[in-house]
């Protein structure tokens, strides 16, 4: 059975289609507004670093797993430390965690705060 990869969607907060482009528009990627500003879905890699850098955001990166169950989403704010809020249990997320996004504390919740559709990170509620 072929491993599941994890899938990703990023939202810049506050910046246009045209400026994320002008920073990282790979031809694995589909950038189109949302109502906070832009959402990136596809191969982002390392560009969600640049996005952070470049724009004043912030940046969400939402990471789903449907192998694992995994649901992560890393916020970066300029060369601030990145926080995490993460759905696994225990005190070790990578980053220091965030109890919410955007008052958001569930996959679904977070998903519909970032303005993010459900498929775009394969996230199917259990």
């Amino acid at each position: 059975m072929p491993k599941v990869p994890t899938r990703s969607a990023c939202v810049i907060v506050g910046a246009t289609p045209a400026q994320v482009r002008a920073i990282a528009a790979g031809e694995h990627v589909t950038i189109r507004e949302n109502r906070l500003g832009t959402l990136v879905t596809g191969t982002i890699d390392g560009s969600v670093i640049d996005y952070a850098a470049e724009l004043p955001g912030p940046v969400y990166d939402v990471m789903y797993n449907a192998e694992t169950s995994w649901f992560a989403v890393t916020i970066y704010r300029g060369e601030d430390q990145p926080r995490r809020w993460d759905n696994r249990q225990g005190d070790e997320a990578g980053y220091p965690r965030v109890p919410d996004v955007l008052g958001a504390t569930s996959p679904s919740a977070i998903l519909e705060a970032l303005d993010i559709p459900a498929d775009a990170v394969g996230y199917a509620p259990s």
